[in-house]
C-alpha cells in the first residue's frame, strides 16, 4: 500500500484523489473487520445504536437519518431488523411520526462487547499521538463541512 501513497504524494490533486478512494477503502475494510468480529449486528446497525445513545432527540426515522447521513427509507429498514432483534422498539409518535427507543438488549450487548470495542479502537488509533489524534478529529470535522457544501450543491 505504500507504493500507492508515495505514487498520489506528487501534487494536490492526486492527493485528493487518494484520499477520496481511500475513505471507501478504509470504510469498507473496517466494516467487514467488525463484521466478522461481531455476528449479530452489521456495522450499520451497530452505527445507529451508538447514535440513538447519543444525538438529541426527538429519535425520529427522520431525524435519525441525518444524524446517520442516510435516507429515511435506509434508516427505516435498519430500524425494522433492530426492531426485531429486539434492540429497540418503533413508536407511532405525532403527525404518525415513527420514534426509535432502546431496550434493555442494548444495555446487554454494550456490558457484553464494551471491552471489545474499547481493544479495537485501541488497535486503530495505537499509532496516533493524543496531538495527532485530536489533529485528525479537527481534520475529519472539516472533511464533514466540505461533505455539507457539497449536499447543499455548493460549486467548488
Amino acid at each position: 500500500m505504500n507504493d500507492l501513497y508515495e505514487r498520489f504524494s506528487e501534487n494536490a490533486l492526486m492527493q485528493k484523489q487518494a484520499l477520496f478512494a481511500n475513505i471507501f477503502i478504509l470504510g469498507n475494510r473496517i466494516q467487514t473487520a467488525y463484521e466478522k468480529e461481531q455476528g449479530e449486528l452489521t456495522m450499520k446497525q451497530w452505527l445507529m445504536l451508538a447514535l440513538l445513545g447519543v444525538c438529541p432527540k426527538p429519535h425520529t426515522l427522520t431525524n435519525v437519518g441525518v444524524h446517520l447521513g442516510c435516507s429515511r427509507q435506509n434508516t427505516k429498514q435498519l430500524a425494522m431488523a433492530l426492531s426485531k432483534k429486539g434492540y429497540i422498539r418503533l413508536v407511532l409518535g405525532a403527525q404518525n411520526s415513527v420514534h426509535i427507543e432502546l431496550t434493555e438488549k442494548v444495555g446487554e450487548h454494550e456490558r457484553e462487547m464494551g471491552e471489545r470495542y474499547a481493544q479495537v479502537l485501541h488497535l486503530l488509533f495505537s499509532d496516533f499521538s493524543e496531538e495527532e489524534l485530536s489533529q485528525f478529529y479537527q481534520l475529519f470535522n472539516k472533511l464533514h463541512t466540505g461533505v455539507e457544501r457539497i449536499e447543499k450543491g455548493a460549486n467548488p
